[in-house]
C-alpha cells in the first residue's frame, strides 16, 4: 500500500495522451510528455512519459516508460527516483509485462510482472504466481485502456469507471468518477477538460475521498492538463508544460 496514491499522481498525468488516436503511434516518432510538480509555491519535481513502438517476443507492443523525480528543496527532503514500465499488446490493449522500480529515500523496491492470458495468472519476481481475473491490467496500462476505450463524450456526470488491476503485488480495483466539464487556464492556454475524481483511501494521505482532482482535455488528444492533491501535509499540483506528439531525440531516452 505504500506510495500507491503518490504513484497515481504520475500515472494519471501521463498514460492517457502519449498515443495517437485509436492507440497507434505516428511513424518514426517517440511520444514524450513533460510535467512539473509544485508543492504550494515550491517547484518540487518533474515527471515524463516516453512511448516506443517495439517488438517483444514476436508481438507488436507499446512500450511505456514512466519516470518521476524530486528536485530542489523537495529532493533534499525526500529524494524520489521512480520508474515504471508497461509492455502493452497493440491488439488487445492488455499488458504482457510490467516493471516497477522505486527509490524513495532509504526505501527501495524492484519488481517485474509477467501476465499469462491463457491461464489468467500473473508471475511476480518478488512473490511468485498469483491467480487474477480475466483481462487484468497493470495500473499504467489501465489508464492507457481508459484513454482509448472509456474517456469520450458518452460519459455521464456521476458515472463511476472501474478497472481491475494488479499493482504493488496485489489486486487493486482502480475507480474514478466523472464530475463534468471545466475550463482550465493552463500554461498552454484555456482548455476545456473532463474533470475526474479518483476514489482514494482516506486516513493515510487524504482527508476526504474527493481530495484528488484530474483534468483531461476534452478533445482528440485527451491530454492530462492538471492534477491536484489536497493532502494532510498540504496541496500538490502538477501542470502540463508541453504538448503531445512532439518528436524527441532518441539520445534523450
Amino acid at each position: 500500500m505504500r506510495n500507491r496514491y503518490f504513484f497515481l499522481l504520475f500515472i494519471l498525468l501521463f498514460s492517457f495522451s502519449a498515443f495517437a488516436e485509436g492507440g497507434t503511434v505516428l511513424a518514426k516518432k517517440i511520444e514524450h510528455l513533460k510535467y512539473v510538480i509544485h508543492y504550494g509555491f515550491i517547484r518540487g519535481g518533474k515527471a515524463s512519459l516516453k512511448l516506443k513502438s517495439e517488438r517483444y517476443k514476436g508481438q507488436d507492443i507499446h512500450h511505456l516508460i514512466l519516470s518521476g523525480h524530486t528536485t530542489g528543496l523537495t529532493n533534499s527532503l525526500f529524494d524520489v527516483r521512480n520508474t515504471y514500465e508497461s509492455f502493452v499488446d497493440k491488439e488487445s490493449l492488455l499488458p504482457i509485462k510490467a516493471i516497477r522500480d522505486i527509490k524513495e529515500g532509504n526505501y527501495k523496491r524492484y519488481n517485474e510482472l509477467v501476465f499469462d492470458r491463457e491461464k489468467n495468472k500473473v508471475y511476480s519476481k518478488r512473490s511468485g504466481e498469483h491467480d487474477v481475473v480475466k483481462g487484468v491490467h497493470d495500473i499504467l496500462s489501465a489508464f492507457y485502456f481508459a484513454r482509448i476505450k472509456l474517456f469520450n463524450s458518452d460519459l455521464v456526470i456521476g458515472q463511476n469507471l472501474k478497472i481491475d488491476t494488479y499493482f504493488a503485488d496485489e489486486p487493486f480495483l482502480l475507480q474514478f468518477k466523472f464530475m463534468g466539464y471545466e475550463t482550465i487556464n493552463s500554461k498552454i492556454g484555456k482548455i476545456k477538460c473532463y474533470k475526474f475524481i479518483p476514489v482514494v483511501e482516506t486516513g493515510r494521505a487524504f482527508k476526504n475521498q474527493d481530495d484528488m482532482h484530474i483534468w483531461i482535455s476534452a478533445d482528440e488528444n485527451k491530454v492530462p492538463v492538471r492534477v491536484q492533491f489536497d493532502l494532510f501535509i498540504g496541496s500538490l499540483r502538477c501542470d502540463l508544460v508541453n504538448f503531445p506528439h512532439m518528436t524527441v531525440d532518441p539520445n534523450d531516452l
